[in-house]
């Protein structure tokens, strides 16, 4: 598992960043949604080095069972 920050854009111009552990980028994204809040907009996503892997939320499920994590 990896580690990605996720900025999350605000309607109003602000923008946060979230960290999510994921295997791609892609599900990185998928699991930055869940944590975002209404009007946010997914900006860039990076992978990171974070060595206490210390995240905001869990990982995303997977296609066949969304509610899962992988």
């Amino acid at each position: 598992m990896r580690i990605f920050e996720v900025t999350l854009h605000a309607p109003d111009g602000g923008e946060r960043t979230v960290k999510v552990p994921s295997k791609t980028g892609v599900q990185a994204v998928d699991a930055a949604v869940a944590l975002a809040r209404p009007g946010e907009a997914v900006g860039a996503v990076r992978e990171t080095d974070d060595p206490l892997q210390q995240v905001d939320g869990p990982p995303p499920g997977t296609q066949t069972h969304p509610d899962q994590p992988m």
